[in-house]
């Protein structure tokens, strides 16, 4: 991370006290809470009056080498320092329910997406403020960040959508690949690597003004191979487990092949791979095979890790890591295979994650809580993940406590020992680590009552007008006790209004002059953090109508809307309201006439609402569309999908699906030029086509189910005549 300054606050130190203790008494609430969805963030230095406005206006002091972490028995998101594994920043998430949450982090952005529920929340590091919501729903979506630019991957469709950071919402319109895809990460050069195995490539993918278009296109297998990809520092590589070949590529150069000394089957990578070394994990072998400098002499060496149940291999500062779930411990080895150390996590559970990032190794057992910082030299450091940062009266050392002789928990050296020597201080050898303190439910504020102030209001909704913005947000989460009132700021001014309102409209604006606003929520027992709108500016240009509005369910949790476009609007925010007493999703925008609503309910009523804005988020007029209520029935999945060839005729086979009204058949190949999107009836399980001199063919069924909806198309393997 680049280190970043923050200018000047004036804050007295009797201010400066005041925020300490304020700080640690959020530290043990949010630790105390329970249920629904809280995300709250701590930090000694950054807090003035829990996340007021003069904590808000400053950006984030980011110490150099840090990561967040995420801690499932606590809920939260923890950011580690490297330099001395002590937390710093906390987000708590206990909506979760004690279940994983994936975590995507750069300079200023923290991204934590809940796989079970599919909702992401975005935390603008800079501002100190909560910025975005996306329900993506179920499926096999991912959210990835570069340094500048963020996209939304859904890896089974193929699309690939840029958003906004701050507000996750699309900036551009999608780029859809032929799916399914695989892997997903950024280089350090913003080009963001994926692998298409229906075409046999890899594919470089950058985010200009607002849209993800491909730079980049290598071939790296036959259409349909098995390929995996990991993303290097500058570039990417990718292994065809089908062979022994892996090839390497990056922007400005030709891609490079290279012969690995064993068969890549079964083989797995992590998706990012830091430094000039790539390992790769056999899988069913419980062997290493690594890859040292492939645009330089290319070294490789194959080394069997000795011991079952290893996970995937990570390689860092000229080690390879090994994480062994089981046992709770991660082992280090040489390229050429000699075991040197092992880090041992006292009471870990469950499967070990370990991330390479800003010069360190950072390990952890989000199971449990237990996490190590291991350094360049190998010497790891125990973080104790459950242990609030400093509350009142409390300084930590700027260095972390002595670590443990060798053979005590958290450190077993190797025979083998260092073999590069290391210049580790005397008493701390690589591989060893500082114990934690206090252990789950031992530290301070365990059996307190769960009592604290909300969760943020996020989004917080912003529409510009002549001298005026109106201002909507959804109830802040709030089950110790009910809201009480929400306080509104900006630049200039402030404004209170009941904890039974959820919007308001300020006025006496000035046009021409940019606004963002902040809402923070307030119950008995304090003030909450704050949820930040983004940036609009009054104006009396307001842009036209949108022209008629529809909907249509395309899933039992999603529905697209399309409408006409409006005359001078920049782009448009869609409102979802549910009858019933269903949920509805936040609040979407989009530069196009078309978006797709995810998270939905199924069986719900739904009526959607287009609104045109113009530059600076001045609103114009809104268009409703009729209701649609999504279906309650899903259609299932074909299976088995195959076809044949004899002669001149082209079959195509596949196993019922569950609900399905009918099928569409998708050729791709050869076929996807000389041949037609078909159809077939609900009782259809095979289609027939008919050749011409076309030879290499692949089909995608799909189920057609109730109410428009659609299974995940299911596609047959690759395969080409002989003439």
């Amino acid at each position: 991370m680049a280190s970043r300054q923050t200018a000047s606050s004036g804050t007295d130190p009797a201010e400066r006290s005041r925020s300490r203790r304020l700080l640690g008494t959020l530290a043990r609430r949010t630790r105390a809470g329970s249920s629904g969805l809280v995300l709250s963030l701590m930090a000694t230095a950054l807090v003035s009056t829990a996340f007021g406005v003069g904590a808000l206006g400053r950006s984030d002091e980011v110490s150099d080498g840090a990561a967040w972490l995420w801690s499932a028995p606590a809920g939260e998101a923890v950011r580690v320092n490297g330099n001395n594994a002590e937390i710093d920043l906390v987000a708590s998430l206990p909506e979760a329910g004690g279940g994983r949450v994936e975590v995507e982090q750069n300079d200023d952005y923290l991204i934590l997406t809940d796989p079970e529920t599919g909702k992401v929340t975005s935390v603008d590091l800079n501002e100190l403020g909560f910025s975005g919501k996306l329900e993506l729903g179920s499926g096999d979506f991912g959210v990835v960040l570069g340094r500048e630019s963020a996209v939304v991957i859904d890896r089974e469709g193929g699309e690939i959508r840029a958003v906004d950071p701050a507000t996750l919402q699309a900036t551009g319109a999608s780029l859809t690949l032929e799916g399914p895809l695989v892997g997903g990460a950024f280089d350090d050069s913003d080009t963001l690597w994926v692998g298409a195995p229906a075409q046999g490539h890899a594919v470089g993918i950058r985010v200009t003004d607002g849209e993800a278009a491909v730079t980049q296109t290598v071939a790296v297998a036959s259409p349909g191979a098995d390929i995996g990809v990991t993303v290097f520092d500058d570039g990417a590589l990718a292994v065809d487990r089908g062979s022994e070949q892996v090839v390497a590529m990056r922007d400005g150069d030709d891609p490079v092949m290279v012969t690995m000394p064993a068969p890549m089957d079964d083989s797995a990578m992590p998706a990012r791979t830091r430094g000039d070394m790539a390992a790769v994990t056999k899988t069913e072998d419980d062997g290493i095979v690594t890859l040292l400098h492939p645009y330089g002499a290319a070294e490789t060496s194959y080394f069997p890790v000795g011991q079952p149940g290893g996970g995937i291999a990570v390689p860092f500062s000229g080690r390879v890591y090994v994480p062994f779930d089981e046992e709770g411990v991660v082992r280090s080895y040489a390229p050429d295979g000699r075991e040197l150390d092992t880090v041992t996590l006292p009471g870990a559970e469950g499967a070990l994650e370990l991330d390479a990032r800003e010069g360190s190794l950072f390990v952890n057992a989000p199971d449990t809580g237990a996490a190590a910082v291991v350094d360049e030299t190998g010497r790891a450091t125990l973080v104790d993940t459950d242990e609030a940062p400093p509350g009142p009266g409390e300084v930590r050392a700027d260095t972390p406590e002595a670590a443990p002789e060798p053979g005590s928990p958290g450190t077993e050296p190797q025979s083998g020992g260092n073999p590069e020597g290391g210049d580790a201080p005397e008493g701390q050898g690589p591989g060893q680590g500082t114990g934690p303190g206090e252990g789950p439910g031992e530290g301070e504020g365990s059996g307190e009552e769960s009592t604290g102030p909300p969760g943020a209001p996020t989004p917080v909704t912003a529409e510009a007008g002549d001298g005026e913005v109106e201002l909507s947000w959804p109830e802040a989460y709030s089950p110790d006790a009910p809201v009480e009132s929400y306080e509104i700021t900006w630049e200039d001014g402030e404004t209170t209004v009941d904890g039974s309102e959820l919007h308001t409209r300020i006025t006496g604006l000035d046009n021409g002059t940019a606004y963002r606003f902040r809402v923070r929520a307030t119950n008995e027992h304090g003030t909450g953090p704050a949820a930040q709108s983004p940036q609009v500016t009054p104006s009396q240009e307001a842009p036209g109508s949108p022209g008629t509005v529809t909907a249509e369910a395309t899933g039992d949790e999603s529905a697209t809307v399309t409408w006409e476009g409006a005359d001078n609007a920049v782009d448009y925010l869609v409102t979802t309201s549910a009858g019933g007493g269903a949920s509805a999703p936040s609040d979407r925008t989009t530069g196009q006439t078309s978006l797709e609503v995810t998270g939905l309910q199924a069986g719900a009523t739904y009526t959607f609402t287009v609104t045109s804005r113009g530059p600076g988020g001045v609103t114009g007029e809104s268009a409703t569309s009729a209701s649609v209520t999504m279906p309650e029935e899903q259609v299932g999945d074909p299976s088995g999908v195959a076809h044949s060839v004899s002669g001149s005729t082209v079959t195509v086979t596949w196993t019922a699906a569950d609900n399905a009204e009918g099928y569409r058949i998708t050729p791709h190949g050869d076929g996807a030029v000389f041949l037609n999107e078909a159809s077939a009836g609900a009782g259809a399980t095979s289609h027939s086509f008919t050749r011409g001199d076309e030879r290499c063919f692949s089909f995608t069924v799909t189920a057609l189910g109730p109410g428009g909806t659609e299974s995940a198309g299911v596609r047959s393997a690759p395969a080409c005549m002989r003439w």
